[in-house]
């Protein structure tokens, strides 16, 4: 497989028993960030009654493109360019949108795009799924969180663990409340978001 990544591949277990549970039956599923594919061919093959659509920046389709033709299943659709910056966002809703690992690596400002982007590609009672580390009341949950922080500075300045009460906010103004906080394996959360606004 091109691209792979380890980390995605330890992880991608953990978060397919939660997504699992959230899941309606014949969802739809927008994922932002899908890399490699690892976790689209995963959870979509245990997930049967799931249309995953996988999307990434455009330099990054390719790759993507080229795994998911050769180990996805039927019901993961044709990977598409989603540019947080542009904020490329599809012309229709999902069930659920899925994000893991990339509000530590993206900007602030990216982070921002993501949860509103997110919330708008909502049907009524759809799911926003954010996977990966956070700081609560700007405390680290463990100090390896910390030192990765530092690593992720120094890789880009811009990028860094969030803040979770950041997020529940961008995401409380955008109309998404919080169901669930779950704790995940390597230091990591699973934050489920649910679409409010039509409540």
């Amino acid at each position: 497989m091109q691209g792979f990544s380890q980390a995605a591949d330890n992880n991608k277990a953990a978060i397919l028993a939660v997504l699992a549970k959230w899941l309606p039956h014949q969802a739809k599923l927008l994922e932002i960030g899908s890399g490699a594919g690892q976790h689209a061919i995963h959870m979509a093959a245990a997930l049967n009654h799931v249309h995953w659509q996988p999307t990434d920046r455009a330099p990054v389709l390719p790759m993507l493109t080229s795994n998911i033709a050769e180990y996805g299943t039927a019901n993961i659709l044709r990977p598409t360019a989603l540019d947080l910056a542009t904020q490329t966002w599809p012309a229709q809703t999902y069930d659920c949108v899925y994000s893991a690992s990339v509000m530590h690596i993206v900007s602030s400002e990216l982070g921002e795009n993501l949860i509103c982007g997110a919330a708008k590609m909502l049907t009524a009672d759809g799911l926003l799924a954010l996977y990966g580390p956070y700081k609560y009341a700007g405390d680290f949950t463990t100090p390896s969180n910390a030192d990765f922080d530092l690593w992720l500075k120094a890789r880009d300045a811009q990028s860094g663990i969030r803040d979770f009460e950041w997020v529940h906010d961008l995401a409380a103004r955008s109309g998404l409340r919080l169901m669930a906080d779950q704790r995940m394996p390597a230091n990591n959360q699973m934050l489920i978001f649910k679409a409010s606004a039509n409540e």
